[in-house]
């Protein structure tokens, strides 16, 4: 056989023994990393939440509960790799664990604050105390920073009932500047628009329509009962509103109870949410308002009625008045129908 072709079959077999060994090799380097940096860091049930609380706690101190759980399958594996990175401080934050996280991936995960988002769920029909004690309880805070990001920094009227995808590690500053975002988000030029033709400011829109939503639950009421404390607002009167001498009532009696029949008593009390005593709109808003509340006083068109009383033929509508006379007979039958069922308070 030729020399040179014997040079070629020799270089033929380094080539194919070459190819051979990386392609072990590589087969084993990728083992390797799937059973120890790639491998699942959690085997616990999918979607367990990890709060890391204390941001002077290591990574491997805030794995430990998890770890004396045996919920860490390879925890020998994780302390290498630990060790390996230093065993990092973790980030305050919400973190996701499930089978698809490997070791390394979780150490970066809090070393670097890349966390989970959570839901925050803000309903309608909520007072300032109660909207202040759940960011209290959900983020951590204080419940005086919790009011005060409320109320001084945000606005209570500002605040716009919605489920927001929001980071557990948000600061009270943080959380303002978003919920301050979805309202800007919510009131476009069009609502705005409606506002000014209205007579009222986006925040006055907001403290009327939580009066209308606590006078009425019925979606088909909504507008006539805006319509008809507009026209009492345009001609002068005082509102003159059930839910707003309630709330004061409840402002000064916070253990009255769950009041049935609104008497002279809680219309008579001196507060500056008693629109029986008090001239315009309160200075605040009762409770959180739903979106569509607010597109129904933004929508509403005053028709001339100026009084309303409860309908006792049909419980939760209302009965509307235009003249004083035909109001006065509406609400003789709806004092007869309390009456009747022993309703006194």
């Amino acid at each position: 056989m030729e020399p040179g072709p014997m040079k070629r079959q020799r270089h033929k077999k380094r080539f194919i023994r070459l190819v051979f060994v990386g392609t072990v090799g590589f087969v084993l380097a990728l083992l390797v990393y799937r059973f120890t940096v790639n491998a699942p860091v959690f085997q616990g049930e999918d979607g367990y939440s990890l709060y890391v609380r204390d941001t002077s706690s290591t990574v491997e101190e805030v794995f430990q509960p998890l770890m004396d759980q045996a919920l860490v399958p390879h925890p020998r594996w994780f302390k290498v790799l630990l060790a390996l990175k230093g065993n990092p401080k973790a980030r305050r934050g919400h973190y996701i664990l499930h089978g698809d996280v490997g070791m390394l991936q979780a150490i970066r995960m809090l070393e670097y604050g890349f966390e989970d988002p959570i839901w925050l769920r803000m309903r309608g029909y909520h007072t300032r105390e109660q909207i202040a004690a759940v960011w209290a309880e959900l983020f951590g805070y204080p419940l005086d920073s919790a009011t005060k990001a409320l109320e001084e920094d945000l606005g209570f009227e500002h605040l716009v009932p919605n489920s927001y995808w929001v980071y557990w590690s948000y600061g009270p500053s943080d959380l303002v500047k978003r919920l301050q975002h979805e309202y800007h988000v919510f009131w476009t030029e069009s609502r705005q628009w409606k506002a000014v033709q209205l007579n009222l400011s986006p925040e006055e829109v907001v403290v009327l329509a939580s009066i209308v939503q606590a006078e009425t639950k019925q979606p088909d009421e909504l507008a006539r009962v805006a319509g008809l404390y507009l026209t009492r607002l345009k001609m002068g009167k005082r509102l003159e509103a059930d839910p707003t001498a309630v709330y004061a009532y409840k402002q000064r009696y916070p253990n009255a109870g769950i009041i049935r029949r609104v008497t002279g008593k809680i219309t008579g009390i001196d507060h500056p949410y008693n629109t029986y005593r008090r001239s315009g709109l309160p200075p605040g808003a009762l409770a959180t308002v739903e979106p569509d509340v607010l597109d129904a006083v933004l929508d509403a068109k005053p028709s001339g009625e100026v009084y309303m009383c409860a309908d006792p033929k049909r419980p939760g509508y209302h009965v509307f008045a235009r003249s004083y006379a035909e109001h006065l007979r509406n609400s003789a039958r709806y004092h007869e129908s309390l009456n009747r069922r022993g309703i006194r308070r």
